[in-house]
């Protein structure tokens, strides 16, 4: 049964002890670490990737958007299938990258936020231990990097062409001339080739692309000319009739990109002529704005293929791919079209859902899966983890190490919190089989059946027939709220 915002508070209440005797437990948990040379890590962090857009997770666009390279984690390291963030929107998922922290304790609710002072950096507790760090390329954060021995980052969304970094320690910035993810790349080949080989090292490099406009290079142009993209099956769904709040809560729907006719002087492609703006036409005008979408996007995601496929010839030249491991993910996931929208921000699937794929040669398993559910907020845990180094208490997030070496524990996470403070402000939560939002400013619910409506089609909030279901979700969401101390003052719209 549903229950009011005012019960589900009184539900919830502080946290208790319990939650907190829980987490310094999860702290402190120590899972045994490997003798011999600590790893280095290569964390690559793309802007918007979906994984649908990545060959490696078979989705129905597996032999459109082809990324070979990035499939080599895949098939030589472990591909996570349900990575989630708590809170899809770049600042906000950049910092619980960064803090292992959930937006509400790291102070980066929305894109204006700056990271507390008190927060915990996996980057800087790295440092600490004796890593060499670098960061190179988008940074989208009011805060300045820290714990990074040297960095060349972008302020604000950065350009897709001919980059200024803004540096450390020289100061000042410093412009370049070319593709954004092409200048990234050599920046972060050059400091690998000077770094000190004696240190391990912790490398960060941050693509701004596949973001918005999916400006990209100039070397793909031709990529998929003329070629008919499949669309996914829900792109027509009629969202002010499934989904009036949630679905039809901002403007990100597709049918607006047909009106959008925006024209970069770098990537010459203006928006093709669409079908006149009337009712009988909305189909035609949502095809046409998606097939010129997905053009973009994935000539975008295939500059960052490639850049990827440097790195990892590096490593292999310079005898580094053993004892070095390298993530790719991306801050969040991506409509690609589905429930006729694009962009993120929301708790359903393909926003909430991030590609994940790591290699550990000798470790980690090659080609291995795992279904668990993790967090954005679980990568600096794990890196710690990896080092030797301890991790802060103040991390919520837990060490991925059990799942990557094949040994989940029978007590691992069934369930993860998500929150998002702008329009339309909701919080919820999701199981392995559902899904639950809740917005509090107007006191509704949403529900969905993953598993016989994975393309969250059909609410079921108010169905009988999933009233036990419901009433479970929202038992899970109160005890995570008590878990994370998540206080009253931290609700959306509170």
């Amino acid at each position: 049964m549903l229950c009011s915002r005012r019960e589900f508070l009184r539900r919830a209440g502080t946290v208790t002890l319990a939650g907190t005797l829980l987490l310094e437990e999860m702290a402190d948990s120590a899972w045994s670490r490997s003798p011999g040379a600590r790893p280095n890590i290569i964390f690559i962090f793309a802007d918007d990737h979906a994984s649908e857009a990545i060959s490696a997770y078979g989705s129905y666009l597996k032999d459109y958007a082809r990324t070979p390279n990035i499939d080599r984690l895949a098939r030589e390291g472990m591909l996570f299938r349900n990575c989630l963030c708590n809170n899809s929107i770049c600042s906000p998922s950049r910092a619980s990258v960064l803090t292992g922290q959930y937006s509400h304790k790291n102070g980066v609710r929305g894109l204006n936020g700056t990271i507390n002072e008190s927060s915990p950096w996996f980057s800087a507790e790295l440092q600490k231990a004796g890593y060499q760090t670098a960061v190179v390329g988008k940074w989208h954060l009011k805060s300045w990097p820290k714990g990074f021995d040297r960095f060349w980052v972008t302020k604000g969304q950065g350009r897709y062409f001919n980059p200024t970094f803004y540096t450390k320690p020289d100061g000042g910035k410093v412009s370049e001339t070319g593709y954004s993810t092409d200048v990234y790349a050599d920046y972060a080949l050059r400091w690998l080739r000077q770094r000190d080989t004696e240190k391990p090292f912790l490398l960060c490099l941050h693509f701004k692309a596949p973001h918005h406009p999916y400006d990209y290079a100039q070397r793909y142009g031709k990529l998929l000319e003329g070629v008919k993209i499949p669309e996914p099956p829900n792109l027509y769904e009629d969202i002010a009739k499934t989904s009036p709040r949630l679905k039809n809560g901002r403007g990100q729907v597709m049918e607006d990109k047909s009106r959008n006719g925006y024209y970069s002087r770098h990537v010459k492609d203006k928006v093709p002529p669409m079908p006149p703006h009337n009712a009988n036409n909305r189909k035609a005008r949502v095809a046409a704005a998606y097939q010129h979408m997905m053009l973009k996007y994935i000539r975008c995601i295939t500059a960052n293929d490639e850049a990827v496929g440097r790195v990892l010839d590096f490593l292999d030249d310079n005898n580094l791919s053993d004892n070095t491991i390298v993530v790719y993910t991306a801050d969040q996931g991506y409509w690609l079209g589905q429930h006729g929208l694009y962009d993120k921000r929301l708790i359903l699937e393909e926003s909430l859902r991030m590609p994940l794929l790591v290699r550990y040669p000798g470790v980690v398993e090659a080609g291995s899966v795992s279904d668990k559910i993790t967090m954005n907020n679980d990568f600096g845990p794990t890196f710690l983890d990896y080092s030797g180094a301890p991790i802060p208490r103040a991390m919520q997030g837990v060490s991925l190490r059990p799942l990557l070496e094949g040994k989940p524990p029978a007590d691992w996470r069934t369930d993860a919190f998500y929150c998002y403070w702008s329009k339309p402000s909701h919080w919820g939560v999701r199981t392995e089989r559902y899904t639950l939002a809740h917005f509090p400013r107007t006191d509704e619910f949403e529900f969905y059946d993953n598993q016989n409506d994975p393309w969250q089609m059909v609410n079921q909030a108010n169905n009988p027939a999933y009233a036990e279901a419901v009433t479970d979700c929202e038992q899970r969401l109160a005890r995570l709220v008590r878990e994370i101390d998540f206080s009253p003052g931290d609700y959306p719209g509170a």
